[in-house]
């Protein structure tokens, strides 16, 4: 007798006429239904006990010993544990090879449980017709028969009453200062999509570089952010210079400029400017600043030269005292001093020698010189002769020196004759009288 009970959708199937091995019964249910029941849960356990009725040799369930495993033959999936359903102390695989089982339908002891047997042993049959068809639910579900209807058990992603609907995350947009791209199998923003993220020149992406659409409608990481490239800062002036930044993104980054400027007295050498690059480093390093440099100056001629150099030879700041040698006398500063400019603060001065009065030699003398570095200069040497009839009144000889005299006063030609009667004349005059008689008759 073959007979069936029918539950809405779903329909169980039995024959209780004939007990077979359980290959057989197999066959039998693939040939005329869906396949051998397979049991999800234990409601449907109780639902079998209660309609099926009484076989004292049981019935065939869907369900074998595969590699070890307990496996639904129908849906080739391994018994859920939660959902096993064993009578006390089984399975025991008692007498070995009992790969297939039975269940206790309407047994007065451990009714609806299960039992682990012999393939080979006959028992009756109980089948399944499926409710779940191909139009049952959409690609991306399992159908799920369950006790007089079915269910669509939507797959990781997929939403809506027969899991057509993928679920979305949300938009992204292009990152300041960069781009993103995405791309999936269900659409761009949308469940397993993924988007990848790329910064501008001169930025690097902080956080993930690629995002993806978990099944929960979530980003799996924050979106990430464009951030300027750093460069490490820049020691100050520590060689005379000082400098001016501008930042126009942040401080130290990408796109910053810096501009460098010497002290006054100083000249740079290097570049006056330099950049943050896309690498994170400065174009150019930082300058040096060289104090300004003077023309050398030579020592003037019968002089000595005396400088204090504080920043080199010849330099910013530099002072020279010029000293000239015994005889001469400095044409210009003493000290001149080095510019911010490079020029001196005066022209280099000069030692001339130095000069006396011009001598005379008068109507009856006869002057004589010799004057090594010039007329009536420094070290020359003069001596009066007179003429026939005149002797000589002081110091024959007088030269010119140091402080631009002569040594000694030059002397005068006096006649002779005239200056006896004048001594006789002079007997009886006051003194007054006679150097005015003198006088009179010197030359």
């Amino acid at each position: 007798m073959q007979l069936f009970l029918t539950v809405k959708a779903w329909t169980y199937h039995y024959n209780i006429d004939i007990n077979v091995d359980w290959k057989t019964a197999r066959q039998w249910c693939q040939k005329n239904y869906t396949d051998m029941v397979a049991i999800q849960n234990h409601a449907e356990v109780e639902h079998l006990n209660q309609l099926l009725p009484f076989n004292k040799a049981y019935y065939w369930i869907g369900i074998r010993k595969i590699d070890g495993y307990w496996t639904w033959i129908g849906t080739n999936k391994r018994l859920d544990p939660e959902a096993a359903n064993w009578a006390e102390n089984e399975p025991n695989n008692k007498g070995s090879g009992q790969d297939c089982v039975e269940i206790y339908i309407k047994r007065s002891k451990e009714t609806a449980k299960w039992n682990d047997e012999k393939c080979s042993k006959k028992k009756a049959t109980v089948c399944y017709l499926a409710s779940c068809s191909k139009e049952s639910c959409s690609e991306h579900a399992e159908c799920v028969e369950t006790i007089g209807s079915y269910k669509c058990q939507c797959l990781p992603g997929f939403i809506g009453p027969r899991c057509e609907e993928v679920v979305q995350c949300r938009p992204i947009e292009n990152p300041q200062q960069g781009f993103v791209t995405c791309d999936g199998d269900f659409g761009v923003f949308n469940f397993n999509s993924s988007c990848q993220f790329h910064c501008g020149t001169g930025f690097k992406l902080e956080g993930a570089q690629r995002l993806r659409c978990l099944a929960s409608g979530h980003w799996d990481n924050a979106l990430p952010s464009c951030q300027a490239v750093q460069c490490l800062p820049i020691t100050d002036a520590s060689d005379g210079w000082s400098m001016n930044c501008t930042h126009p993104l942040s401080i130290h980054s990408f796109n910053s400029s810096c501009e460098f400027k010497c002290e006054e007295g100083f000249e740079l050498k290097g570049s006056n400017t330099t950049w943050c690059d896309q690498t994170g480093h400065w174009t150019h390093k930082p300058p040096t600043c060289q104090a300004v440099a003077c023309d050398p100056l030579e020592t003037p001629a019968k002089s000595h030269l005396t400088c204090d150099d504080p920043l080199g030879k010849f330099s910013f700041r530099s002072s020279c005292i010029t000293t000239c040698e015994e005889g001469y006398t400095l044409r210009g500063e003493t000290t001149i001093t080095c510019l911010s400019d490079g020029n001196w603060s005066a022209p280099s001065p000069v030692c001339e020698v130095i000069r006396c009065d011009a001598l005379e030699s008068g109507q009856h003398g006869s002057l004589h010189c010799q004057d090594p570095l010039g007329k009536f200069s420094y070290g020359s040497l003069c001596w009066l002769e007179c003429g026939a009839g005149f002797t000589l009144n002081g110091s024959n000889f007088t030269s010119c020196i140091s402080q631009g005299k002569w040594s000694h006063e030059f002397p005068v030609c006096q006649g002779i004759l005239k200056l006896s009667i004048l001594f006789d004349a002079t007997v009886g005059l006051t003194k007054e009288t006679i150097d005015t008689l003198f006088v009179s008759q010197s030359f």
